[in-house]
């Protein structure tokens, strides 16, 4: 009988450490890679088909929400939330997204931006 520290690792145990370790990796990747800015915003209200606003230009839009007028800060490059009615202003304390994917909600507002970039400026997939 072995008095090893790794002694009582079996086979299932190596196989599980190996698997998280190789999870680990994959997200280290995946999450770590770098982002395209984005060129868009999409804000949604309610049901209604998303309008998109360029990001090139300094704009603020008010949109009714479901609770009442929310206020959308657009800047070169970036675009927040700065006003919404609702209780905890989760939404504002967001801050800027400035990144392709980024995207905040108002859930009690019904109003959602999300950031889009050019879809020519970056490779999606590449398979071979």
């Amino acid at each position: 009988m072995s008095t090893g520290r790794f002694a009582a690792l079996t086979h299932g145990d190596i196989a599980v450490v190996l698997m998280a370790a190789a999870l680990i990796g994959a997200l280290f990747a995946h999450l770590w890679q770098p982002r395209s800015p984005a060129s868009f915003v999409e804000v949604r209200v309610g049901s209604q088909a998303p309008q998109r606003y360029a990001l090139d230009r300094a704009q603020t839009l008010t949109v009714g929400g479901k609770q009442g007028a929310i206020t959308l800060a657009i800047e070169p490059g970036r675009a927040r939330f700065v006003h919404a009615p609702c209780r905890n202003q989760i939404c504002v304390h967001s801050g800027w997204l400035s990144h392709s994917g980024d995207s905040a909600a108002c859930l009690p507002g019904r109003v959602s931006l999300s950031l889009v970039g050019d879809a020519r400026q970056a490779l999606d997939a590449v398979t071979f």
